[in-house]
């Protein structure tokens, strides 16, 4: 492995196989216009100050993985109905407004464990997402092809377009939807990023990116990225990360304490949620205003004996409850909850009446998602449990 593989290797890269056509694409994509008004920031800045002074609350759902295709009229308002209905949900059951984030219109690449995945017989390149490869277990989906970036670009344009004509047809109710995504693909996201006439860095890409756990570090390239723009911006962490690392991302991404400008969601697991304490600790002592959600989907996925991918409905709950449980005791701020969700009538979770069979397992394409029914349970317990602390 040479230099350049090492390092896309450690920052979830990946190599690209037409640097021409890369460079091609680079280009194209800086000329195109943001995906994102730079003004609406002002507007969710004021929506995630209410929620840091508690006068309302976060749900951000939406798929593992989002696909290139499901970027047409009946799948992303399928999509938008969801948020919409289950933000009404705890809305109602919280008294309080809830602000409706999807991982959406830009969630096409994934960080993965491993470069390679044994199919059959085969040693294919892993899915990295469709602004990379194409899932299809045959050699030629899995080339890492830079013109997906564009086609990424046009899918997640044709999502924002059928979004706001949704809300235009809805005026008779009050509905914004924020976008948001992983700020993963560094070639895809540079090309995004754009400077206000009065000299303001922002990433059009999205309105909230995030940086995943694998690309947590202090110097890491993502870091650079989002330390360096006006969106608000998160960090998924776990219990690997240590108080003086959180504290050093305290001070690096929200050195100006400004409310809502820096979230951290959490994925511990419910087996080591419990360690999260040490973290508010660390967090309230730099007097930094950091707003806290909760990802009790991807440290509570396991293996079935086949090897499919798995989560457990009780699991998810537990994490949750310890969760909330935490931040109420630390009079920190819980701020809400980040979902990995389907509004489609199927079994990927196990739980609350579901039991997914191995085929049905084996046929998901990335991670198990909660249905329908599963979400609206979690989201009733999470009311139940604000209300009980």
């Amino acid at each position: 492995m040479n230099e350049l593989e090492t390092t896309n290797s450690q920052w979830q890269q990946p190599i690209w196989g037409n640097l021409k056509s890369l460079d091609v694409i680079k280009k194209e994509l800086l000329k195109l216009p943001p995906l994102i008004n730079y003004k609406d920031l002002s507007y969710l800045y004021q929506e995630l100050n209410n929620v840091w002074s508690g006068k309302a609350a976060i749900i951000q759902i939406g798929d593992c993985a989002e696909r290139i295709i499901e970027c047409d009229q009946h799948s992303v308002i399928q999509k938008v109905t969801f948020l919409h209905n289950l933000s009404d949900i705890l809305s109602n059951l919280l008294n309080k407004p809830v602000i409706k984030v999807g991982r959406i219109a830009g969630q096409y690449t994934k960080p993965r464990s491993n470069v390679t995945e044994k199919y059959q017989n085969i040693i294919l390149p892993v899915w990295r997402g469709d602004s990379v490869n194409s899932p299809e277990p045959i050699p030629e989906a899995r080339i890492n092809d830079p013109k997906r970036m564009l086609m990424s670009y046009h899918a997640a344009s044709q999502t924002l377009s059928i979004i706001d004509d949704y809300i235009k047809n809805r005026s008779d109710i009050n509905l914004k939807i924020w976008t948001s995504h992983e700020a993963l693909l560094l070639d895809y996201e540079y090309s995004q990023l754009r400077t206000t006439t009065d000299g303001r860095k922002y990433l059009g890409s999205t309105h909230w990116p995030w940086v995943g756990i694998r690309t947590l570090g202090l110097n890491s390239p993502h870091m650079e990225m989002l330390s360096n723009i006006d969106n608000p911006v998160a960090c998924k962490i776990n219990d690997n990360v240590s108080p003086d690392l959180i504290t050093k991302l305290c001070n690096r991404l929200n050195s100006q304490k400004i409310p809502g400008r820096l979230t951290f969601i959490t994925r511990f697991g419910h087996k080591n949620i419990n360690k999260l304490s040490f973290l508010i600790d660390a967090v309230l002592k730099t007097d930094i205003p950091v707003l806290w959600m909760c990802d009790p989907m991807h440290g509570n996925t396991t293996k079935t004996k086949n090897g499919n991918k798995q989560r457990i409905f009780e699991n998810i709950v537990s994490e949750v409850t310890s969760f909330q449980t935490q931040l109420a005791e630390h009079n920190a701020c819980c701020a809400g909850i980040h979902l990995e969700t389907t509004a489609e009538n199927i079994a990927e979770c196990f739980g609350f009446g579901f039991t997914p069979n191995e085929s049905e397992l084996s046929n998901i394409i990335c991670d198990p998602r909660l249905n329908k029914t599963q979400a609206i349970e979690l989201i009733k317990q999470w009311a139940i449990n604000q209300e009980d602390l």
